[in-house]
């Protein structure tokens, strides 16, 4: 039942400036429109610039052909695959797009750091530039080896070493959540020196080398750069329409 409005209440009430209730909403829109101009025209220069900077290398082709490996890079996916059969056994590289890492650091400061690092006698690092990969060696018993590596300036290092059960479930899980519930192994670089460089032996031996580690670091911005490009095309296309 709808109640009816007092008498005494209807006769103080004001008629509603409609002009003035929509003025204020018709000051948003222009502002909206005023900016989502200025948005698409920003998008526009952006997208222009990554296409024409942007350059398909010839070489991987060249290098995944001579490695034997296959590629799976899927359009919508950061992921990438890499698989080749090497006898019996099974070999599944599995890494992710990345964004470069902007150097902060003046060229006086890295030299100098790069001295402190040699005086010291240090083999760590020195650059921050770096791409995370995963190696997968499953026997045809089922039976899979899991090498968790990272790859700096084209030289591969190894940070961990376990035994898995399931292939695929195991590459659906985020790197840093690896190992959380279920034993994965020590850290490599605990491990007897004698029992790493055999490990890492028995890895190269897959054609696990340098020049993949390079390959995986200059693939992953490639594929970072792709993606940015179809989100802005994408992104414009959402703001013209």
């Amino acid at each position: 039942m709808i109640s009816k409005i007092p008498l005494r209440l209807l006769r103080t009430l004001k008629p509603m400036n409609v002009q003035r209730v929509l003025a204020p909403f018709c000051t948003q829109l222009e502002k909206i429109n005023k900016s989502g101009q200025k948005l698409v025209k920003i998008v526009e220069k952006e997208l222009k610039f990554e296409k024409s900077n942007y350059v398909e290398d010839e070489s991987v082709t060249d290098f995944i052909d001579k490695a034997g490996f296959k590629l799976v890079d899927e359009e919508n996916s950061h992921e990438v695959t890499l698989e080749k059969k090497v006898g019996d056994i099974r070999v599944v590289v599995q890494f992710q797009s990345r964004q470069p890492n902007p150097d902060e650091e003046g060229e006086e400061e890295q030299e100098q750091e790069k001295q402190n690092q040699e005086q010291e006698g240090e083999e760590s690092q020195t650059s921050n530039d770096y791409a995370d990969f995963t190696v997968y060696l499953q026997k045809a018993n089922g039976q899979i080896l899991c090498y968790e590596c990272t790859t700096s300036q084209g030289d591969v290092n190894v940070n961990l070493v376990s035994l898995i059960k399931d292939l695929e479930s195991h590459m659906k899980i985020p790197r840093f959540e690896r190992g959380l519930q279920d034993y994965s192994g020590p850290d490599f670089i605990t491990l007897d020196e004698r029992l790493q460089q055999a490990m890492v032996d028995y890895l190269k031996g897959f054609g696990i080398n340098n020049q993949l580690g390079a390959f995986i670091e200059h693939y992953s911005l490639d594929k970072e750069q792709r993606l940015y490009i179809k989100w802005l095309d994408s992104l414009q296309t959402f703001l013209k329409n």
